[in-house]
């Protein structure tokens, strides 16, 4: 229906450009690399000459590192400062109903589980929540086979 032959020909040139660009560029770098250590061994001695390379290599990462340390994006702040508290305590009401058929043991173990997640990791509550949703709708259903499965071996053992 489609014809994609003409799209995945042009990608294909693309990916193979830009292996070769990429293999061009490393193998420069390591020409550059080998004539600068053979320069500054020269220059510095044997010892000090590849230390100095290293830090120059290290140089930009040290100051990526700086900027992403010193300068940080905005959260965007909540409407009021309840509101993060008022979904918090939502999902943990969610938690505690969707685990309502089952031991106490769990539903205080999700709890415990929900309080950590909520103080320490506000982001993963929701993911949490939705995995024991997921728990406890299989347990439910499990439960309600059980007693279709067993009235079905009786009928047929009889």
């Amino acid at each position: 229906m489609f014809n994609f032959s003409g799209q995945l020909q042009e990608l294909r040139s693309t990916i193979v450009g830009l292996a070769l660009l990429l293999g061009a560029t490393i193998i420069g770098f390591v020409w550059v690399s080998i004539g600068l250590n053979h320069w500054l061994s020269a220059q510095l001695g044997s010892v000090w000459g590849p230390i100095v390379l290293g830090l120059i290599y290290f140089l930009p990462v040290t100051i990526f590192a700086f900027i992403k340390a010193f300068i940080r994006q905005p959260k965007q702040p909540l409407a009021s400062p309840s509101d993060a508290a008022d979904i918090a305590t939502a999902n943990m009401a969610a938690v505690v109903e969707n685990l309502s058929g089952l031991s106490p043991f769990a539903v205080a173990a999700a709890v415990i589980a929900a309080t950590f997640l909520a103080n320490r990791f506000p982001g993963l509550l929701a993911t949490f929540m939705q995995f024991l949703t997921v728990y406890a709708n299989d347990v439910k259903n499990r439960a309600a086979k059980a007693p279709a499965k067993s009235a079905e071996s009786e009928s047929t053992q009889a």
